[in-house]
């Protein structure tokens, strides 16, 4: 089994995990220690949004607010930037608007489209994401130092932007659409007379 030791900022854990597959060292991929880096960051993340005013917001909403722009955007091309099906975007978007982050209008240049625009709640939600973001990279330093934590984050710049993207494996589950629930509209602005 192995231990996981991890030492960031003020948060230091040791502590046998068993979710950790039991594999011997050498298959100790890069990818995954990508991801096990990445769920420690997501951890802090999500933990701080929470403290921050945002108990309702979860690692599952992440595909949606991490590519939906600040101005808004539909539903199909959130498809296409996660690489999720659509129902499985509609779900997430229809949780964050019950949560109040986000609101969903028509589409003025295609009715038939709906467009997803953020509330100020959820612009609020952004800003806390990115705080909590800029200091779980920044808690980083702790064990890299500086200079090593620079050096990571310059050479994974330099993959994302040479490397061509493989093949995207769709989503061949998806999430059902729960029965009953809808996504309602934005409640008006002020001074919208629609």
């Amino acid at each position: 089994m192995y231990c996981l030791c991890v030492k960031m900022g003020a948060m230091t854990s040791s502590a046998l995990d068993r979710s950790l597959p039991h594999l011997p060292t050498q298959a100790r991929t890069l990818g995954f220690l990508l991801r096990e880096v990445y769920r420690l960051l997501q951890s802090r993340v999500y933990e701080a949004v929470a403290a921050a005013g945002h108990p309702g917001v979860r690692p599952a909403h992440s595909p949606v607010l991490r590519h939906l722009p600040p101005e808004g955007g539909r539903v199909a091309e959130l498809a296409r930037a996660t690489g999720l099906a659509k129902q499985s975007v509609t779900y997430v978007v229809e949780d964050l608007v019950a949560l109040g982050y986000l609101c969903v209008q028509p589409d003025p240049e295609d009715r038939r489209a709906r467009r997803l625009t953020y509330t100020p709640r959820g612009h609020k939600l952004l800003a806390a994401l990115v705080e909590a973001s800029q200091d779980a990279e920044d808690a980083l330093t702790v064990p890299l130092g500086p200079r090593r934590l620079k050096l990571l984050r310059d050479s994974l710049e330099a993959v994302l932007t040479t490397l061509p993207p493989g093949p995207r494996a769709k989503n061949a589950v998806g999430a059902a659409k729960p029965k009953g629930r809808s996504m309602p509209g934005c409640p008006p602005t002020p001074g919208d007379h629609n």
